[in-house]
């Protein structure tokens, strides 16, 4: 699909193309990553008529550089330090602790604000985990690790868009990873958007309401 992508919408009706062996299967979900992910995620769970649940997972920022990733915490408490950032900052997981319980307060924050109706147990279930791109992947790899220990049968990773470095690191993690572009010279996930607005919360739920399947 060539590049950028018009809208979240977009990448997430041609994500659905690559998902079709998955359209309509019981005990399959849709799983997005919360904020920008829930966009594709609408999108991936009207196209293979699924169900469409959130899931809730922090950037960790580095102690003096909040936009630098460092790695990230998911809402089931895996969290996933990024050890070459770490090595190459000199930061400790020490150093980390401050920031981790930060996080966790808007993570929880997130959680209670989301979660508008109970998800299901994932317990030998397929998990299509969704987000609108990955950098690093340390969000993703976080909400793998998750996933797992709610002993999900099948993890899958769609996303539209992130380096090469990442997608490896994604398929050794993961049961199945779709993508619809790895540019090499990648610097952000929003380059690769013509449109790519920050979600409020009110227009995530309005998205996670609107769904098609109970």
């Amino acid at each position: 699909m060539p590049l950028p992508f018009t809208s979240r919408k977009e990448a997430g009706a041609a994500l659905a193309a690559l998902l079709q062996d998955y359209r309509g299967k019981p005990q399959t979900f849709v799983v997005s990553l919360v904020r920008g992910g829930v966009a594709i995620g609408r999108a991936l769970a009207d196209a293979l008529n699924l169900p469409l649940y959130p899931y809730v997972v922090r950037k960790l920022g580095h102690p003096g550089n909040a936009e630098y990733a460092m790695g990230a915490i998911a809402e089931g408490g895996a969290t996933h330090l990024d050890d070459d950032a770490m090595r190459m900052t000199g930061v400790t997981w020490e150093d980390m602790q401050p920031v981790i319980e930060r996080e966790k307060i808007e993570l929880q924050r997130r959680v209670d604000a989301y979660l508008v109706k109970a998800r299901p147990d994932l317990t030998g279930a397929t998990v299509i985990l969704n987000d609108d791109g990955a950098a690093t992947g340390a969000t993703m790899l976080a909400a793998i690790e998750d996933v797992r220990k709610r002993r999900a049968a099948r993890v899958v990773v769609a996303l539209p868009v992130c380096p090469p470095d990442t997608a490896a690191a994604l398929r050794a993690a993961a049961d199945e990873v779709h993508l619809l572009a790895t540019p090499a010279h990648f610097q952000a996930v929003g380059q690769y958007y013509v449109s790519f607005p920050q979600l409020e919360d009110a227009e995530v739920l309005a998205l996670l309401r609107r769904s098609a399947v109970e």
